[in-house]
């Protein structure tokens, strides 16, 4: 099994980097010197829209799925044959030091409640309305969701799924590598290098176990590169007209894909608002790109991803009560519970509420900063103080490593620190909102430490730096490799005998369901998660239904 799971994975990546590579083809006209990690990316954003489009009027069956999937194969033979996609060798050096990534056995702990069963849902049925009726997981929609549907493909079935997630620290460790690389050879490894470079050794350090990802790290690996390519942008000087235009279409691309996967993310739109603001040319750039092909494709994403998001709660984005509309369809949450839900998961993120507990008087805990001081002592100097660790030991390391070659440099470049308080300003919005570090938080502080650090240092210019370079990459990946072995061995340990009878695949629970029969159709009940039971899964049988032009609809009782 091992040996299909990971021919699986290999022709699954080359599929995704192929139709990164058609993204690239239609949408950009400065169609030179690729970065792979950029093109996997584009891929993914690609096959999501894709997703979203098929999905209705077609489940995400074995028949759709592969005809995707080959389809993506063929296209990267294609481009490389053509000699469009440039791979390193190291690239499949480092894909193979973080292989052991996806060997998995306890997933995340929402896998099992809404993870699995939405994707599941997909791939059985086309587009339904009102699935937020049926469980409470179902009422949070993210693309990754319907990308896992994409990769339900015979034989392996749903063990790929978590390799989607693989996919992002591989895409962000190609990106981050061969700019790095770049500038390197090139000579010109300067402070924006420098910061690529830690949130590179960071990313692989910290973000470690990828059976755990759920959907709130791959959103801020990417969140990471669009923080990239923003300075990046901001510091090339005398850039072509259309190499520039490029960019910006790169940087509204992930800025699309990060909304889709997680919609706390539409707040760094005012990153490229900040990019429009300090371009001499802004109004000539935002013709340019408001009338190109690339526009119309994220246009279309966005519509898409809206009406999937109505099609579950009546909500534009949920659970912003102004953003709902439960008078309007007939399958929309009534105002009541999203309220509800929305204070939930405040209080759960300011440390007020957990599996088994919950603060006597949630409203009153949250008003203010009353819940600061509990906040401190629950998350803090539990969660936080290990990621600030991690951190700052990153830096520790890349100061010992680099130290022959750094020096202080007060500099002002009013750009890059217009781009930092953007940071700031949206740090403020998390602290006081969702302080948890899985609401985006992560990202946000690794750029907040490191940014600053990185900017008042120079570097000596016109060093061969390689050899450092490469030193750090080898630590990094041997912390990868280090946690991910403790990891698996501790699984082993301690879990109950058989739980890890599929490794190097995921567990799945076996779960006991009733099955029923709702208006002449088959229903499928449980007391807990669904995990992998036929769809729909639901916890109460009391659900009126009815068909409207061929669409399902889950009503709300």
């Amino acid at each position: 099994m091992i040996i299909i799971f990971l021919l699986f994975t290999f022709f699954s990546l080359l599929s995704i980097i192929g139709y990164g590579v058609i993204f690239n083809k239609i949408f950009l006209k400065d169609f030179k010197n690729l970065n792979l990690g950029l093109v996997g990316f584009c891929g993914l954003l690609f096959l999501s829209g894709i997703s979203y489009f098929t999905h209705l009027f077609t489940p995400h069956n074995f028949t759709h799925n592969l005809i995707i999937f080959i389809f993506g194969v063929l296209s990267f033979i294609f481009f490389y044959r053509k000699k469009i996609i440039l791979i390193k060798k190291e690239y499949i050096f480092i894909l193979l030091l973080l292989l052991i990534g996806i060997f998995i056995g306890k997933t995340h702990d929402d896998f099992g409640y809404y993870h699995l069963p939405n994707s599941l849902h997909f791939s059985e049925n086309k587009l339904e309305f009102g699935l937020g009726n049926l469980n409470h997981g179902f009422k949070h929609h993210s693309s990754i969701f319907y990308l896992y549907s994409l990769f339900y493909l015979p034989i392996i079935k749903f063990y790929l799924f978590n390799v989607i997630n693989f996919f992002f620290l591989i895409f962000s460790t190609f990106y981050l590598y061969g700019n790095i690389d770049d500038d390197l050879k090139k000579k010109k490894f300067d402070y924006t290098s420098l910061i690529k470079t830690i949130f590179l050794i960071l990313f692989i350090s910290i973000f470690n176990r990828i059976g755990e990802y759920g959907v709130d790290i791959p959103g801020q690996l990417v969140a990471g590169i669009f923080i990239c390519l923003i300075i990046d942008l901001v510091e090339k000087k005398n850039l072509a007209k259309q190499t520039y235009l490029d960019s910006v279409i790169l940087i509204m691309s992930l800025l699309v894909f990060l909304i889709t996967i997680k919609t706390y993310f539409i707040l760094y739109v005012i990153f490229p608002l900040m990019i429009i603001l300090i371009s001499s040319q802004r109004k000539k750039l935002l013709i340019n790109f408001i009338f190109s092909k690339s526009f119309v494709f994220l246009t279309s994403v966005i519509v898409l991803f809206t009406i999937i998001n109505i099609s579950a709660t009546g909500c534009v984005v949920y659970p912003v009560k102004n953003l709902c509309f439960p008078n309007f369809f007939s399958w929309g949450l009534n105002l009541e519970t999203i309220n509800y839900l929305s204070t939930w998961y405040e209080i759960w993120s300011k440390a007020g509420a957990g599996p088994d507990f919950r603060e006597s008087d949630p409203l009153i805990y949250i008003q203010g900063v009353n819940w600061f001081s509990n906040w401190i002592d629950k998350y803090f100097f539990t969660k936080v103080t290990d990621f600030l660790s991690a951190i700052f030991l990153g830096i520790i390391i890349t100061v010992i490593v680099f130290r022959k070659n750094l020096s202080v440099n007060l500099r002002f470049k009013k750009n890059i620190i217009l781009i930092y308080m953007g940071i700031l300003f949206l740090t403020f919005i998390w602290f006081f909102k969702f302080p948890s570090l899985r609401y985006g938080g992560s990202i946000l502080i690794i750029s907040l430490l490191v940014i600053p650090f990185c900017f008042l240092l120079n570097i000596k210019k016109n060093l061969n730096l390689m050899k450092q370079f490469k030193i750090l990459l080898i630590i990094s990946i041997l912390i990868f490799n280090l946690k991910n072995i403790s990891r698996i061995n501790k699984e082993f340990n301690y879990s109950a005998a058989g739980y890890f009878k599929s490794f190097p695949l995921f567990h799945i629970e076996n779960v006991d369901f009733s099955e029923r029969v709702i208006n002449n159709e088959k229903v499928y009940v449980v007391k807990g998660m669904c995990w992998a039971t036929p769809s729909p899964c639901m916890r109460n049988a009391d659900r009126k239904t009815e068909i409207k032009y061929g669409y399902k609809i889950y009503l709300n009782n």
